[in-house]
């Protein structure tokens, strides 16, 4: 979909519409338009597209899904202003859950099964972050049920499984023999709040961390608080995970991706990771200002890479009259707004050869735009935009910042060879599977 929204916005221009049935979609693809439709009018697109089925299956509790921006988002998004408060939180969790330990270990001895080490580490981060409690490893049981829960859950609102019921709502009073779907959404429900009540009870075993705030659960537990209110807090835990293991794990696939495919920008961030730190120790957060090329690695993965090509989706509630809204358009009341992120980021208007991953173009100016192209860019357009801008991106950045620091401090990573031609494997960067086993073969991991 990201690419038939590139090609549109290269012949529409950065906002155009789409009729799907009676309702309108409209799609940004540029940063003065997300900036001037979504940020300066975000009290008129602060909901999300209907979506009856998610929902149903998330029983209300998915901030994600929630029609209004969630309660609770509100606390959270008010403490992610504080930057350093959510770094400081960081610190408490990095010596038990950042890659040192059992993941560094794991890539050692099973250097084949790195994209499970990869799903343990981000699992760990958020699990310990909500509720202080680290996983043992990847084939634990807890883990294989969340990962096949959240699997279940994310099948049920993508576009073609289920018929659009939001588009034909009668389709809501179907029986259930004849509509398969709500036995689903009714596990997938009582799945997600077995997790709920599982880890919102009595730890089996004391949190990785001791002392104040030390994970979410830990934190609202002290608060002043009814039973729903907490009820409600608690099922933020889960949101949490969901979005601290998938995106951040996407990422560090395709970081590691790219580093095989281009072993000479590999090499030379390595090279600039020892000139500051050395060999006799593993990087912290606090050299990561010191590494001006990682940064720039890091923010060419994700212009090139992008997690989430088409951004989350908003709903205006209200309409957004001409002269508040981009170019005189007016985006009407019920309408799904979609920033269109990927076509953003491989627009030529606004990179020299956008298609080439190149991290050098953030070493000559801050967001690697041409020149005179930075106006309204920022750096967080992949959390999203408005008052539903994700609020734990200060965590996420200082995950994927320490991780892929010492990925590249600890290891070295190639194309794997084919042993029958002798050739390197998946030499570019669309090599990728739906069940990860391309990348397990595709990149030879080696300890430095």
């Amino acid at each position: 979909m990201h690419l038939k929204f590139m090609e549109w916005s290269r012949t529409y221009g950065d906002i155009f519409s789409i009729k799907i049935g009676s309702s309108t979609m409209v799609v940004l693809s540029s940063p003065t338009a997300i900036k001037e439709v979504v940020d300066r009018n975000s009290w008129a697109a602060n909901s999300r597209p209907p979506n009856y089925l998610a929902r149903l299956a998330a029983g209300g509790y998915h901030i994600l899904f929630a029609a209004d921006k969630h309660p609770n988002s509100g606390c959270l998004a008010k403490s992610e202003k504080d930057n350093c408060a959510v770094l400081l939180l960081y610190k408490r969790l990095a010596p038990s859950a950042s890659p040192h330990s059992g993941e560094l270990y794991e890539l050692m001895t099973h250097p084949e099964n790195f994209s499970d080490s990869i799903r343990r580490y981000t699992h760990s981060i958020a699990m310990i972050a909500s509720y202080g409690r680290r996983v043992p490893s990847f084939a634990s049981p807890k883990m294989q049920g969340f990962y096949q829960m959240l699997h279940r859950f994310l099948h049920i609102p993508l576009p073609g499984v289920y018929p659009p019921i939001d588009l034909v709502p009668v389709l809501k009073y179907l029986p259930e023999r004849w509509a398969p779907w709500l036995a689903v959404c009714r596990r997938s429900k009582s799945e997600m709040a077995a997790f709920h009540l599982e880890h919102c009870g009595p730890a089996e075993e004391p949190p990785v961390n001791r002392g104040e705030g030390e994970s979410f659960m830990s934190s609202i537990s002290k608060m002043d608080l009814s039973q729903e209110e907490y009820d409600a807090f608690s099922y933020t835990g889960f949101t949490l995970v969901e979005a601290g293991s998938h995106p951040t794990t996407a990422f560090l696939l395709s970081l590691i991706l790219i580093l095989a495919v281009y072993p000479e920008r590999q090499e030379r961030a390595r090279q600039e990771i020892e000139a500051v730190v050395g060999t006799a120790r593993l990087p912290e957060l606090e050299d990561f200002k010191h590494l001006p090329f990682v940064e720039a690695l890091i923010k060419e993965v994700i212009r090139i890479r992008p997690s989430f090509p088409t951004g989350v989706p908003h709903f205006t509630t209200e309409e957004i009259r001409a002269g508040l809204s981009y170019k005189n358009y007016v985006v009407p009341k019920d309408t799904t707004i979609v920033l269109n992120i990927y076509s953003i980021f491989h627009n030529p208007d606004i990179y020299e050869d956008p298609e080439v991953f190149n991290p050098e173009r953030y070493m000559q100016s801050e967001h690697g735009t041409r020149p005179g192209m930075d106006t309204d860019f920022r750096d967080n357009f992949l959390f999203g935009a408005g008052r539903r801008i994700c609020p734990g991106q200060s965590v996420a950045q200082a995950t994927i910042r320490l991780a892929t620091m010492r990925l590249i401090w600890a290891f070295s990573f190639s194309s794997a060879v084919d042993p029958k031609t002798e050739q390197p494997i998946g030499r570019e960067l669309h090599f990728y599977d739906q069940a990860s086993r391309c990348k397990r073969r595709s990149v030879t991991v080696v300890r430095v």
